[in-house]
């Protein structure tokens, strides 16, 4: 097959996860349709399954867009772009924008800008981790060739909030590679699979699969739970299972996810993850990012894929009667289920009907080559002024922080300082009362009445008299 163009694909990281997946999705494609394809991307565990793929030159990179804007980061991606005459460059994650952005300004390369997420609300989430401002981000919308949302959704708040014509839009929801998930294993109703990063963003979705897990066990005893995924949860969702007396087998991070699917009949999730199950013809389950929504269905399967199996917000199922009729089903039943989601989704979602893009990249309208770099100057002046605000903040707090443990060790010191003082007074107190003890005793010792003591003890007769009295009334 003749070579296309030479394309750059860059992502945050090679880790377990939706986008990740999607990504990789997406290069196997490409180079299947004959593109030359270069990676960036930091190094993470799906890196094996990169290594499998033909044709494509990977770049490990990190991005760090905690950093902001950094010169070297910057001229790196530009050397990639220049030395192997890329055409067109596939932007998937926030982390990228900084460096990949700048370096596609500064040799005019277009470049394609995509938004993964399907829920609403993350872009102020996504500018504070990313140390950059609104204009920025909005000046990397404006001059992308192409917009593509998974979802209208999406799609929507990213035109409100940055002010973009419809024409720079296409809808393309994450897609699935049918011939990665094929399998002649029957399901197991027994076996259930949870799947899911353990982090913040994901809601309420794991608590709810676990709740979920807790009702079909108290019907079906021999129903047998696994976790996969990790994150900064991971004590949180043991102490969840140990709540909800639940058993469960947490396995961490995997990149065998289509081998575990099939050891396993009900798959438990949101996002990419549902489908997937959908695609191994697995009974699937949307534990959701706030109520918990339940089976799909081929009768609700379109509504739930307009929101990317997530379905945030709306109204939630009931546990038990999810539970409940999994376990009843007949077997006809779980059949028909299966095919008909399987048959919606190849129809719908797969990555050979459904992926964007471009066959002609040198006869493209080229948005950056009408660049009002006069206009970009005083969005980069306004975004030196943001991190030199964002930067004095930082270093105000980290002075506060500094000036709070000095008045804290200042404080600790003086208090040490009173310690000491109030110990040396006690001390003379205690000295003072032990030379009038000694003086004390030495009057004693010279007074007449001791004197005169002494002469009776050292009297023989008066001696003889007291051993006989203390012998008479048991004493020595």
């Amino acid at each position: 097959m003749e070579k296309k163009y030479n394309i750059l694909i860059c992502f945050a990281r090679l880790g377990a996860g939706g986008i990740e997946t999607a990504c990789i999705t997406q290069i196997k494609e490409f180079v299947r349709r004959g593109y030359n394809v270069f990676v960036m991307a930091e190094e993470g565990i799906f890196l094996k399954v990169l290594n499998t793929i033909k044709g494509i030159m990977y770049i490990s990179f990190d991005f760090d867009s905690s950093n902001s804007f950094n010169l070297d980061k910057i001229q790196a991606v530009q050397k990639v772009i220049i030395e192997n005459n890329i055409k067109l460059v596939y932007m998937h994650q926030i982390d990228c924008v900084s460096s990949v952005f700048s370096a596609c300004m500064i040799t005019k390369t277009p470049y394609v800008a995509y938004v993964h997420h399907g829920i609403l609300g993350v872009y102020d989430w996504e500018l504070k981790w990313g140390n950059m401002s609104n204009n920025f981000l909005k000046l990397y919308y404006k001059f992308a060739y192409k917009i593509i949302t998974i979802n209208e959704q999406s799609r929507e708040e990213n035109k409100e909030r940055f002010n973009i014509e419809d024409s720079r839009y296409e809808v393309i929801p994450n897609c699935i590679d049918f011939e990665n998930f094929k399998t002649d294993k029957d399901i197991d109703i027994n076996k259930v699979l949870l799947l899911s990063r353990l982090e913040v963003d994901k809601g309420n979705g794991i608590l709810n699969g676990l709740k979920f897990f807790k009702e079909y066990k108290a019907i079906n005893p021999k129903a047998e739970l696994i976790i996969v995924g990790g994150g900064s949860l991971e004590e949180a969702v043991k102490k969840q299972v140990e709540d909800l007396g639940i058993e469960c087998n947490m396995l961490g991070i995997r990149n065998d996810i289509k081998e575990l699917m099939e050891q396993n009949g009900i798959i438990l999730g949101v996002d990419r993850c549902i489908q997937e199950a959908i695609a191994m013809r697995r009974l699937a389950v949307v534990t959701g990012y706030e109520g918990f929504q339940g089976l799909i269905l081929p009768d609700n399967i379109e509504k739930f894929a307009k929101n990317n199996f997530s379905k945030k917000g709306e109204e939630s199922s009931d546990f038990n009667d999810v539970a409940k009729k999994i376990y009843s089903m007949k077997e006809h039943e779980k059949n028909e289920i299966i095919e008909g989601n399987y048959n919606w989704l190849i129809k719908n979602r797969s990555i050979k009907e459904h992926i964007y893009e471009i066959t002609d990249i040198d006869s493209i309208k080229n948005p950056l080559e009408n660049i009002d770099y006069k206009k970009v100057i005083e969005i980069l002046f306004g975004e030196l002024q943001y991190m030199h605000t964002w930067m004095q903040k930082e270093i105000d707090r980290g002075w506060d922080a500094r000036q709070k443990t000095e008045d804290y060790y200042l404080s600790r010191e003086k208090w040490n300082e009173g310690q000491i003082q109030n110990k040396d007074a006690e001390i003379q107190k205690l000295k003072k009362e032990n030379e009038e003890v000694k003086d004390r005793l030495n009057e004693i010792l010279k007074s007449n009445s001791w004197k005169f003591i002494k002469k009776i003890r050292n009297n023989k007769v008066v001696s003889k008299i007291l051993k006989k009295i203390n012998s008479n009334y048991g004493g020595e």
